[in-house]
């Protein structure tokens, strides 16, 4: 097979050029073939029809001289035998003589009142013949008086079937007019009498719609399929002087067999209409169209890279300047090429010197690294040798140095802090981009001449920016001139950016740090004045009154001194809790049993309550339950010291390990209760965060929390844990 090729400029020329063409031949010729066609098929319609309505009024010819008395055919086609009636319908003679068996009720079985009324022979629909047990026709022939009136008749019987000696038969079968054809006769209830295939002899063909238009008494042709599927045309008309209909047959691809060698042929001129031009065609487009394959493939070469192509064209016409302009585009192409792969170079030196300076200034939080990092990279990156790093001051809007590279200890010292007004450095920060100068152009002045003395010919300074802020400033130096480009400044731009993001992260990263050391102060501070201060404060009291107390009752001077002990151990406890929160790490390694009764101790020596506390069995628990367990006991102390007013609590805590045989894991169960107050917890407020800490606490090492308590009867905080099995 052809295998066209779409993207082939010849190839579109051609079929642009012959595609309207084609179509306008091409739709003359359906059009045509399509009229012809339609024409055909009327005119084989009209055709069928008229012959048909002739074959039926031939085969009425034929009825009705087999129906004469007096024709010499009268008693010999009725090859089922003839009966003789009166005019009441009785009948008087038969042959066969069996046939007299019809009986007396036969004229109520058949249309006997239509035939005494009619003075013209009637037939009848298919019956069954009772004494013959077969399917029959019956012609009744009326006989009539003198004076018109009845005096009964013949009923001569045609039997459904096909035989050469029935005359009735061989009437019906040479009215077929081809080998292909087929003719059938159809009674009044759409049942066959007669058929070219004796095997449909006595169906009902009353669905089809031939029989269904004849039976209503018409004549016409239409197109339709057979029971095996073939396009046929039926052409359909009733019989005369019966309540029958003739329907006849014909394949549609045989009546149209000379339509189709027609539009073969015009399919075939078609064909070389449009062929033959095409070819001719083609041959000289192909001439037309070598050029432009070759600057096709000259193309092709230069789009690979390769920018030495030139190519020929003495066409004299457009293709030959479309030639030249090929030719000039290749030779500026391999002028840009070279310039483009110098600057691809440039731009991925600059990506790998801003990812490298990403990199150093990132694996640091420390000011004084960033900078000397910084400066490092920036001087690599510029090819220089001397360079300073500043960060500004905001309140005195100087630069400070933090690094340098090359310079001698008097510049050192003399640029330690710059006015940034005052400095190129300041320049570059007001206009946000980097600038370059040279040393000579600069105004006389101290940093003149020590930069001059420096050897330094060319001063870079580039802005540390961050958000649109200047946060600082680095000045590079080189002892020769040279012009910065465009894309250098726009790399050293990027660089700065790079820089003052990370100066900024390290910046708050200090100013947190200092914030977390002053809010940590803060709070020790808030602490100690509510916790240690207080009770040292009660305990210098007491030591005060004892002395002169102990002179007048020394028993109430022992109890003071049983309070004086107690206040100075639970400041002691204080003090130890306070250490634990300085150092978290050690809250994890003290034993919970410890922890306990430090909390205990520092509760007991605030408020004065008794606080006893119990802890059956040894626990080891993970870290995490372990802190929670404390916490939720010092949030509950605190909460007893502060609102419950006890005199009594009692901390226990019972650690279940299991047995060989037990299935459940370790459980552990804090109990903290008091004799205080109590509260309604229905009516706790949202904003009381004591409760809701302590249950957070405990979900998140994922204990449970009941918390129970009655107003004047105390409180009860249960906490339990259990392993999880694995």
């Amino acid at each position: 097979m052809f295998n066209i090729r779409w993207d082939n400029l010849r190839n579109k020329i051609i079929i642009w050029a012959f595609a309207p063409a084609t179509i306008i031949l091409v739709t003359v010729a359906l059009v045509s073939l399509y009229a012809y066609q339609r024409v055909a098929e009327n005119l084989v319609m009209e055709r069928n029809l008229g012959l048909t309505k002739l074959s039926a009024r031939l085969l009425a010819a034929e009825l009705k001289a087999y129906t004469d008395p007096l024709s010499d055919q009268f008693l010999s086609v009725f090859d089922s035998g003839m009966v003789v009636f009166d005019a009441r319908g009785k009948v008087l003679a038969a042959e066969p003589e069996q046939l007299r068996g019809w009986g007396d009720d036969w004229p109520n079985r058949l249309p006997f009142n239509q035939m005494i009324r009619s003075s013209e022979p009637v037939f009848s629909n298919i019956v069954i013949n009772d004494q013959q047990s077969a399917k029959v026709i019956i012609a009744f022939v009326p006989a009539t008086g003198r004076s018109g009136e009845s005096m009964g008749g013949v009923a001569g019987l045609f039997r459904l079937r096909m035989s050469t000696d029935s005359s009735f038969y061989n009437s019906i079968e040479k009215l077929r007019r081809g080998e292909n054809d087929f003719i059938y006769l159809v009674d009044g209830n759409g049942r066959v009498i007669h058929h070219s295939d004796p095997a449909y002899i006595g169906r009902d063909f009353s669905a089809r719609a031939a029989v269904q238009y004849v039976l209503d008494r018409k004549a016409g042709a239409l197109r339709t399929r057979d029971p095996d599927d073939r396009d046929i045309v039926a052409s359909f008309a009733p019989i005369p002087g019966t309540p029958w209909g003739l329907i006849a047959e014909e394949n549609w691809a045989a009546l149209t067999q000379s339509s189709r060698s027609y539009g073969q042929s015009l399919l075939l001129l078609l064909a070389l209409g449009v062929i033959v031009p095409m070819l001719i065609v083609a041959f000289g487009i192909k001439r037309i169209t070598l050029p432009i394959k070759e600057l096709i493939r000259a193309a092709q070469e230069v789009a690979g890279g390769n920018f030495d192509q030139r190519i020929t064209a003495a066409t004299g016409d457009e293709l030959e300047e479309l030639a030249k302009q090929f030719n000039l585009m290749a030779a500026r192409l391999q002028g840009s090429y070279s310039q483009l792969e110098r600057k691809v170079a440039d731009r991925t030196k600059e990506l790998a010197a801003l990812n490298k300076l990403a990199a150093v200034v990132s694996r640091s939080l420390n000011l004084e690294e960033i900078m000397n990092d910084a400066l490092d990279e920036a001087l690599e990156t510029m090819d220089m040798g001397k360079g300073q790093a500043f960060i500004l001051d905001e309140e005195t809007r100087e630069l400070v140095l933090i690094a340098h590279r090359g310079l001698a200890e008097e510049t050192v010292r003399y640029t330690s802090r710059l006015p940034l007004e005052a400095s190129t450095s300041g320049l570059a920060a007001k206009d946000g981009r980097p600038v370059f100068r040279r040393v000579a152009d600069y105004p006389r002045s101290g940093l003149k001449s020590l930069v001059q003395r420096e050897g330094v010919e060319l001063v870079i300074s580039i802005p540390l920016l961050a958000k649109g802020k200047t946060v600082g400033a680095i000045d590079l130096g080189s002892e020769s001139w040279r012009y910065i480009a465009t894309e250098e400044l726009a790399m050293l731009s990027a660089i700065g950016h790079q820089i003052g993001v990370a100066v900024e992260n390290a910046q708050l990263y200090e100013q947190a740090q200092v914030l977390a050391i002053t809010e940590e102060r803060n709070r020790l501070a808030r602490d100690l004045h509510d916790a240690v201060t207080q009770t040292l404060f009660s305990a210098s009291l007491i030591a005060e009154t004892l002395p002169s107390l102990w002179e007048s009752d020394q028993e109430e001077g022992r109890q003071l001194l049983q309070d004086l002990r107690q206040l100075s151990r639970g400041a002691l406890a204080e003090m130890r809790t306070l250490l634990l929160e300085l150092r978290p790490a050690a809250l994890a390694e003290t034993s919970i049993k410890d922890l306990l009764h430090q909390l205990a101790e520092a509760a007991a020596g605030r408020t004065g309550a008794s606080i006893t506390v119990t802890v059956k069995d040894h626990c080891e628990l993970p870290s995490q339950v372990h802190v929670a367990l404390y916490r939720i006991a010092q949030e509950a102390l605190n909460n007893i010291v502060k609102h419950a007013h006890a005199s009594r609590v009692e901390i226990s805590l019972h650690c279940h390990s299991p047995t060989g045989g037990e299935r459940d894991g370790k459980r552990v169960e804090l109990n903290i209760s008091d004799d205080g107050e109590g509260f309604d917890p229905s009516r706790v407020a949202p904003t009381c965060l004591g409760l809701g800490i302590m249950s957070e606490r405990a979900q998140a090492a994922g204990a449970t929390l009941r918390i129970e308590s009655q107003l004047g009867s105390g409180t009860r905080v249960v906490v339990v844990w259990r392993a999880k099995n694995n």
